[in-house]
């Protein structure tokens, strides 16, 4: 597992599906692109004692791309944060 050192913040928390946008894009309806594998631990949005490793993905064209940091964290819950 890779640590970055970028400060994230909480954009979304939400069923799969639902209509989650990170920087205008759909969430749910674009390609993830999981970038180097790479992962980021961060805390359940509403649980913050609980931590989760969580994907750096980007969505959108790869000129302008949306980043964003994915994770499920209960059934069917997924916790989005961004770059802050």
């Amino acid at each position: 597992m890779v640590q970055t050192v970028e400060r994230w913040r909480t954009a979304h928390l939400g069923k799969r599906g639902d209509r989650a946008r990170i920087n205008g894009q759909p969430v749910w309806q674009r390609e993830w692109r999981w970038i180097d594998k790479k992962t980021v631990r961060l805390p359940h949005p509403l649980h913050t004692s609980d931590m989760f490793s969580f994907m750096i993905c980007e969505i959108g064209p790869v000129t302008a791309p949306a980043r964003f940091a994915a994770a499920q964290v209960e059934p069917d819950l997924w916790a989005f944060y961004v770059p802050d």
